[in-house]
């Protein structure tokens, strides 16, 4: 029986990131703070006056804010280099 050889591909060389990963997201963390920022400070009078006396719109833009900063608070947690394990 013939013995077939194995040709192993070559490894491909991982190559260098231009940033790293923690400077990144670091940087992409600034960037959705000061989005978020800005929409709250922006929209707050008129979402205040579209929610007034009407109780489901509230609760919607009020999940809709705790869904904004949760999202902002998992980015800024996986941003951070040191995480517990």
């Amino acid at each position: 029986m013939l013995e077939t050889l194995s040709i192993a591909s070559p490894s491909v060389v991982a190559e260098p990131a231009l940033i790293p990963r923690s400077t990144a997201r670091v940087a992409i963390s600034i960037l959705l703070t000061v989005l978020d920022s800005s929409a709250v400070v922006v929209f707050r009078g008129m979402l205040c006056n579209v929610s007034a006396h009407h109780p489901i719109w509230l609760t919607g833009i009020v999940l809709v804010f705790v869904s904004l900063f949760a999202s902002l608070a998992r980015t800024w947690y996986l941003a951070l280099p040191v995480r517990p394990r």
